[in-house]
């Protein structure tokens, strides 16, 4: 052979030695990039043990959260996916997804949708539930455990819209009482229903909660009178869909009683004397951001009847660090949710236990102390309690 032709052979030889070793390392590369991708998926353990809902309980759950063809049903823990399945089947829902870290849940479920011909309307995503986007459901259905809906309850206010309604299998979302409330329970979210469900072997509880809309802060309206506007100013305080305030006119404070917060309906009562007159006006209306319109109706007085009603929240800015004498708390808005941390000394500790409700807060903080705050916002004032204790944290310049 010609030294010219050996040339050719060694070129030949190196150019199919370098191919080969690329196609080797893009094929080790695959399966890393495979293997490293299931991890992904499958980053950890579920949180909880796999124990199917009876379907008597799965009915009795879409049934109290009256899931319509209107509905978007998300279960966090599907399962084998009978809880969505059953929701677009049988309740007619316009989309059902179910979210499960555990691929072989996903799997049942995917075989048991295509068995009940709802492939079309329902979807399993195989993904850890607390990094789902759960915005567009409008019904949440959960049987996980205590400490997992503790986890969850941040989450739920944080991405749902008010309205959204949540059922839970058997587990509540407080962590100081039995769960159906009390008087003394300040750091739970009470269930606004529960419901006691037989099943094939022993008698099952349901909760069932409605996302409420914020409404903490002040708002303002005016009703027209033969003397001129009287101006009216609504002071609310919140603590999930519990409510409380007052309402001052004329220089006179006077509390609302009968207040209730269900989704974005929001209803109070208001007796004043007025004139030597007991005036009882009952206030209701649907809350949209920072106005609320709906109406007020007037019993005794001169100004009785039937009147619409709008109001306006003033508008308050919550961000900035809010120090008071032994700490400061800083809050801030990242990719368009709230976030807050503590801050003493030197050390900072990011409060998970965090919401937002209009203009105001209410956080729990475990760091060596238990901690249960909550407050409003006025101006570059945070007004509120500390552990049922006055507290009042002042906005810094920094």
């Amino acid at each position: 052979m010609s030294e010219g032709g050996d040339d050719a052979v060694r070129r030949g030889r190196w150019v199919f030695g370098v191919t080969a070793t690329v196609v080797g390392t893009l094929v080790i590369a695959i399966a890393i990039g495979l293997v490293v991708s299931f991890a992904a998926v499958q980053q950890r353990p579920p949180d909880v043990p796999y124990v199917p809902t009876p379907y008597e309980v799965v009915r009795e759950m879409l049934k109290v959260a009256q899931v319509n063809a209107n509905d978007i049903v998300y279960d966090l823990g599907c399962g084998d996916g009978r809880i969505v399945i059953t929701a677009v089947k049988e309740f007619k829902a316009k989309r059902g997804v179910g979210v499960d870290i555990d691929p072989q849940r996903i799997r049942e479920s995917n075989e048991n949708a295509q068995k009940a011909g709802v492939t079309d309307r329902v979807k399993f995503l195989q993904q850890d539930l607390f990094e789902t986007d759960i915005s567009e459901a409008t019904v949440i259905t959960l049987y996980l455990l205590p400490s997992v809906n503790l986890r969850l309850r941040p989450k739920l206010f944080r991405e749902c819209r008010p309205a959204t309604r949540v059922v839970s299998h058997d587990f509540d979302m407080c962590e100081e009482c039995e769960g159906e409330g009390s008087p003394t329970c300040v750091k739970g979210w009470h269930p606004d229903k529960v419901l006691r469900v037989r099943g094939p072997y022993r008698e099952h509880t349901v909760y069932f909660w409605v996302i409420p809309a914020g409404v903490a802060g002040t708002w303002r309206w005016s009703v027209p009178t033969a003397r001129g506007e009287r101006q009216y100013v609504l002071r609310l305080r919140q603590r999930f869909q519990k409510i409380s305030g007052t309402v001052t006119t004329d220089g006179e404070e006077t509390p609302i009683s009968d207040a209730q917060l269900n989704g974005n309906q929001i209803r109070f009562t208001v007796v004043r004397d007025i004139r030597g007159q007991k005036v009882t006006m009952r206030f209701s209306g649907r809350v949209n951001g920072d106005t609320i319109r709906g109406s007020v109706d007037i019993q005794g007085g001169p100004f009785a009847g039937k009147r619409d009603w709008v109001a306006k929240r003033d508008p308050a800015n919550l961000s900035g660090t809010w120090r008071w004498q032994g700490g400061a708390l800083r809050i801030e808005r990242r990719n368009g949710q709230w976030t807050a941390t503590f801050l003493q000394g030197n050390r900072s500790h990011p409060v998970g236990d965090f919401y937002v409700w209009g203009a105001g807060i209410y956080f729990n903080l475990s760091d060596g102390t238990e901690v249960t705050a909550e407050g409003v916002v006025d101006g570059d004032r945070l007004t509120g309690t500390w552990n049922g204790k006055s507290w009042t944290a002042i906005r810094t310049k920094e």
